[in-house]
């Protein structure tokens, strides 16, 4: 045997040897990671815009096992401006609603902006308002990142921490954290909005809205999903294996990049949490699983949005909700929403060709 069909054997063997370790891969895949070295968090949720067969993103293979929720309720508050919701005086007369918003721990510029526009209904009047706003927040290994957010928390009283990794797989937990504090701690309140930190909420909009809307007990409110069926390919970003939910539809969710609820469900959510199996798609599980767990009827109000609208104070004049906002766009949208009067053009809409 000469040298070159050695060397023609070996680099064939070498071949079906890389080609034998791709294809074994996807199997291996899991989404249900805990990855304690990841700091930072996308808050893109899962939601009808992304493309659930797009296979450019996938999780690396660490295989794991899920949380027990009877371990997750148990998690403590790190941080907990636990009167929160009794400082000041009880308006009765009027819609009380807190607004939770889910945020990962370096983004204290995506904090403070909220705080300075959209959020400041709640912080002008030092969480003392029938409006109240706080974040919530994972535990994370990097020393100088959580001395910065216990500084934050000793000067604004907002923050609102447990001590499970913050991380984008953990975002149900970070879910059933919000349920978990608004149980213990805040008994009094009508609703509680909860919202991500690069979501733009117009809060007078929201507020008007809620006070019309017939239902006040056992709703959610916000952007309702029907009919949407699970991801089966092991390859793309939202795959979710049957031994992790066997059927072939979801039940009717809502967009978690915000939505409404009645004060009243909150307790009976935080109990089904615990039975219901988990799933790291944090909105199907709390808006949908949960939800229909208990039977809370679910409600799509028109101004709730899961997508980008334009960063101007036109675009969410007359909405509720808009997503993918940066800090920038927060800061120009507040600013133009200060002139008076907001002189609007009306603009022919665009005809799609489908």
């Amino acid at each position: 045997m000469t040298i070159r069909r050695v060397a023609t054997l070996i680099l064939l063997l070498f071949l079906n040897l890389v080609l034998g370790f791709i294809y074994i891969q996807p199997s291996k895949i899991m989404t249900f990671i805990s990855n304690p070295n990841n700091e930072t968090e996308d808050n893109g949720i899962i939601t009808l815009e992304v493309d659930k067969n797009d296979t450019s993103e996938k999780f690396t293979s660490i295989p794991t096992t899920l949380p027990e929720f009877q371990s997750v309720i148990s998690y403590k508050f790190s941080l907990n401006p636990r009167d929160l919701c009794s400082r000041g005086p009880t308006i009765n007369s009027k819609l009380s609603l807190i607004i939770l918003v889910c945020t990962a721990v370096p983004n204290a510029k995506e904090r403070q902006a909220i705080r300075e526009t959209w959020g400041s209904v709640a912080a002008a009047n030092n969480n003392t308002g029938f409006v109240r706003l706080a974040f919530l927040l994972g535990s994370t290994n990097n020393t100088t990142l959580q001395q910065q957010v216990e500084q934050e928390s000793s000067k604004y009283a907002d923050i609102i921490q447990q001590d499970f990794i913050d991380s984008y797989q953990n975002l149900t937990l970070k879910s059933v954290m919000l349920l978990k504090w608004v149980s213990d701690f805040c008994p009094n309140v009508q609703y509680v909005l909860k919202t991500d930190d690069d979501m733009y909420v117009n809060v007078p909009n929201l507020i008007k809205t809620l006070l019309r809307l017939p239902v006040k007990s056992n709703v959610m409110y916000g952007v309702l999903f029907r009919k949407a069926k699970p991801n089966r390919n092991s390859l793309a970003k939202w795959f979710v294996p049957k031994s992790q939910f066997e059927a072939d539809m979801f039940p009717d969710y809502l967009s978690g990049t915000g939505y409404v609820m009645t004060r009243d469900i909150v307790p009976k959510l935080v109990e089904a949490s615990a039975t219901v199996p988990f799933l790291v798609m944090e909105d199907v599980f709390i808006t949908g699983l949960c939800a229909s767990e208990c039977n809370v009827k679910r409600y799509n109000v028109r101004g709730f949005a899961y997508w980008k609208r334009p960063a101007t104070a036109c675009a969410f004049k007359d909405v509720i909700t808009g997503h993918h906002v940066t800090v920038s766009d927060m800061m120009k949208i507040w600013k133009e929403f200060q002139k008076k009067p907001l002189v609007c053009h009306l603009t022919k809409k665009k005809v799609s060709k489908q």
